[in-house]
């Protein structure tokens, strides 16, 4: 039996991992995703076929999830995403941010394209270069830096709208 082992498999996980949260649960509570759109800048990026702009209103699913406390958060948090948005490079990338409900900490911020995945996350602790207004339902990343476990690197920036969460205020209505 030949078993072959592919460099970039740990990356294929991670990133199916990262996926994984990007989606229903019984314990979600689920909006519409009526709205969500915006240009991301993704720049000094390594590797360097990944400068592009995202544009987050041609994802085909987006959505914004209250989520209870769990593993990952002990208070209670939102999830918000989008999933095969389109960038100028030609790729498709994810985009995912992690907000607790009761002060709009960020917690979590990830970009995931197959080859790609760059994010920044404390165990659940807040993490700062992105902003959340609720009232407005938009994300602002203040020149976030983001990285990934094989060398991956890039800088966010741009202010996006998104999907309202017509079932849990904190997570903008």
């Amino acid at each position: 039996m030949n078993i072959t082992v592919r460099p970039l498999w740990p990356l294929a996980l991670l990133a199916s991992a990262l996926l994984a949260g990007c989606g229903g649960g019984d314990d979600d509570t689920s909006a519409a995703a009526t709205a969500g759109a915006g240009t991301l800048t993704l720049s000094a990026a390594t590797p360097a076929a990944n400068n592009t702009t995202i544009d987050l209103s041609t994802a085909t699913s987006k959505g914004n999830n209250a989520r209870a406390a769990d593993g990952f958060s002990a208070a209670a948090y939102c999830e918000v995403f989008w999933e095969n948005a389109t960038a100028a490079n030609g790729l498709k990338y994810a985009v995912q941010v992690y907000f607790r409900q009761s002060d709009k900490a960020v917690l979590h911020a990830s970009v995931i394209e197959p080859n790609f995945v760059i994010f920044n996350n404390d165990s659940g602790n807040a993490i700062t270069g992105v902003t959340v207004d609720t009232a407005a339902k938009t994300l602002a990343f203040t020149t976030k830096v983001l990285s990934g476990g094989a060398g991956e690197i890039g800088t966010l920036s741009g202010t996006v709208g998104f999907p309202a969460n017509t079932t849990t205020a904190a997570c903008g209505s």
